[in-house]
């Protein structure tokens, strides 16, 4: 299976994926054409080799279609350009997975938001692999698909938890969440989610009653992931109480002048943010 920590792509999926180059902190052209290269880490097969479209000031993507995503395994996507004169390659890695319909449906922003969950246990050296154990069992399901799963019970809990009552949805249908602004909050209460999930694999661990045989006891990690849950719930307080505050209108500023609202608090000023593809930044100073 891949490391648990590269970027995730899901098998037979369309994804645009891209480069953005950077000279300190400022977005740059290279001289001319961008390549990139990949290359299947595990049996050393190339993938594809492809020039990449130019989208923006220093951006240059790809598109993977459902063909070139067909085959499980870990990748390492090179990409190679000129700057200043000077012959330049960054390499970066990704996976793919298996297709996680949960997953799959999320927008870009909330995908993050799963990734970032899923790195908090990408150190954790319970399993041949790095994450919990329960990963190591051939029957079970636990990855980026099973934390999407949890962000929505999250969701679920964030919407009835307190008063007022809420209806944001992952998919948007019954309210857009607002990612942007309380992602941090839908974060942490799909992190809690995922220690409860933990927990209750670790609920049922046997005992070995009269037996010498030596054997790694899990038993006590219910215990040692009650009392890590328990800080995190203390540390999400704080944020569900501003949020809630904020559905109420309570935290909001108004500015009226003459019965309307002008100025940067006009609702035709809100910025629209695009949704972009998984990029990686190459620095060069």
């Amino acid at each position: 299976m891949a490391d648990s920590d590269r970027g995730y792509i899901s098998q037979y999926s369309t994804e645009d994926v891209g480069i953005s180059i950077l000279v300190g902190s400022n977005p740059t052209d290279a001289d001319g054409a961008v390549t990139v290269t990949m290359v299947n880490t595990d049996t050393q097969s190339m993938l594809l080799t492809r020039t990449a479209a130019h989208v923006g000031i220093g951006d240059y993507q790809i598109t993977l279609t459902p063909d070139d995503t067909a085959v499980l395994g870990n990748y390492t996507a090179t990409w190679s350009y000129l700057l200043s004169g000077d012959q330049k390659t960054f390499q970066a890695s990704f996976a793919i997975g298996g297709a996680e319909p949960a997953y799959d449906a999320l927008t870009p922003d909330l995908k993050v938001m799963v990734d970032s969950v899923w790195i908090r246990m990408a150190d954790m050296f319970d399993s041949p692999s790095g994450g919990p154990n329960l990963q190591t069992w051939a029957m079970t399901n636990f990855n980026r698909g099973r934390i999407a799963q949890l962000a929505r019970i999250a969701l679920g809990r964030l919407n009835t938890m307190a008063q007022p009552i809420s209806n944001y949805s992952l998919d948007g249908s019954t309210g857009t969440f607002p990612i942007g602004q309380w992602g941090p909050l839908l974060e942490q209460l799909t992190w809690i989610e995922t220690i409860k999930h933990l927990r209750r694999s670790y609920l049922e661990q046997p005992s070995w009653e009269g037996a010498s045989i030596s054997r790694l006891d899990r038993q006590a990690y219910y215990d040692r992931w009650g009392e890590m849950l328990h800080d995190e719930e203390a540390n999400v307080e704080a944020q569900l109480s501003n949020f809630k505050i904020q559905q109420m209108f309570l935290g909001r500023p108004s500015i009226l002048v003459a019965g309307g609202a002008f100025g940067r608090y006009s609702s035709i000023n809100r910025p629209f943010m695009a949704a972009r593809p998984r990029m990686w930044f190459a620095n060069a100073w």
